[in-house]
């Protein structure tokens, strides 16, 4: 399972008939295409009908009159599917100075994601040389330059054969060093209140994940795209101090105990986690801790 707050796709030509999907991104699902570093944090999607009853795209033209050669499959206007680039939970994050190839292809309830040739014309938002992206409008090769500002958030947009779909998701342009915290975690450790060593849980919190744009996950078993909760952080990299804030959203399972406020810090390749608690496990009988500590 992989993040992340979803946004997905804008559809014009289908609607959605799968139930909403228990959030988490970047690595436990599919994506579209291959990049230099990239992850996806989220994914919501909207669905608008075109009105068409007609599944026959075999004579798909443009606006020339031109028929494409590879128009929509009829599996593209199912209503238990939807068209994608492949992002999930929160569209993607893009390390600045890095290229991905956008692709749109067909998620199927709801995570299994295939991409399908298409006659597509690929755009993005904001555009042009000075805001620092570029996009191929037929390949969909989407590069960032090494001057974007860590944080700009671009829109990619695929039309489809002239209008029949709209697909769209953004890209968040960030710099690895600004956020140290980016990426999964797993628990191997905790530090209990009062003092004494740490010990291995019995319950560890097997996936922790930080997104670049200030979003995490918590989830204790992992599952497809299964996740106990998520929540809003703020780092600051000059004090070691943690903020959590809003951690209901999207959550199945939110702890009543979690103490969002704390340090953190690195020792080696490992995260710790001090003077905070993410929250106890669903039937746990062990005490709070005061502490945790991660390995990637």
């Amino acid at each position: 399972m992989h993040p992340e707050s979803r946004t997905f796709v804008v559809l014009v030509a289908l609607a959605v008939g799968c139930g909403p999907a228990s959030m988490p991104d970047d690595e436990g699902a599919d994506e579209a295409g291959t990049d230099t570093s990239s992850d996806s944090t989220d994914t919501s999607s909207d669905s608008t009908d075109t009105g068409s009853d007609s599944t026959d795209t075999s004579t798909a033209t443009d606006e020339s009159g031109e028929v494409c050669a590879t128009p929509l499959p009829p599996e593209a206007f199912d209503p238990q599917n939807q068209l994608s680039f492949g992002l999930f939970f929160g569209g993607l994050e893009l390390e600045i100075g890095s290229s991905r190839q956008f692709e749109v292809g067909i998620v199927q309830c709801c995570v299994f994601w295939e991409p399908i040739p298409t006659c597509s014309e690929y755009s993005i938002d904001p555009a042009g040389v000075d805001a620092g992206a570029t996009i191929d409008s037929e390949s969909g090769l989407f590069t960032l330059a090494d001057d974007v500002v860590d944080g700009t958030v671009f829109t990619v947009q695929a039309d489809v054969e002239q209008g029949l779909a709209i697909v769209e998701d953004t890209v968040f342009a960030y710099r690895p060093e600004l956020h140290p915290l980016k990426g999964f975690w797993r628990e191997v450790g905790r530090i209990p209140c009062g003092g004494g060593p740490e010990f291995v849980p019995i319950d560890p919190i097997n996936e922790l994940f930080f997104t670049a744009s200030g979003s995490l996950g918590v989830t204790w078993t992992p599952f497809e795209i299964y996740i106990d909760y998520t929540a809003d952080y703020v780092a600051d990299l000059d004090t070691g101090t943690l903020s959590l804030a809003n951690a209901s959203i999207g959550g199945n399972y939110v702890p009543a105990d979690i103490d969002g406020e704390g340090l953190f810090s690195f020792e080696g390749d490992e995260l710790v986690l001090e003077d905070m608690w993410l929250g106890s496990s669903q039937g746990s009988m062990d005490p709070p801790a005061c502490g945790h500590r991660f390995a990637p």
